[in-house]
């Protein structure tokens, strides 16, 4: 047997995630994002392509850093939010 997965670390590993490296079991991987469980939780609700890095003040969507306007420092409004309210940035 190869190596075991690095999610559940039982089964064996059989696909390595585009994102973070991370070999994984087919349980532990979303074949339609090619990433591993984790990054899949993780990944912008907004363009999909990206880790997110917080989530819009206004719709709450979790983004990434091509996908969200930093408005303090802590706060980000997405881009679609910050259309559809005329925010300046």
């Amino acid at each position: 047997m190869g190596l075991k997965c690095e999610i559940c670390g039982e089964r064996e590993a059989v696909y390595t995630c585009r994102l973070c490296g991370r070999r994984v079991c087919g349980d532990d991987y979303d074949s339609v994002k090619g990433v591993c469980k984790v990054c899949s939780e993780a990944m912008c609700e907004i363009c999909g392509r990206q880790l997110a890095i917080g989530y819009c003040k206004y719709c709450g969507r979790i983004g990434c850093e091509d996908c969200l306007i930093q408005v303090s420092t802590v706060e980000y409004v997405c881009k679609d939010c910050a259309f559809k309210y005329r925010l300046k940035h």
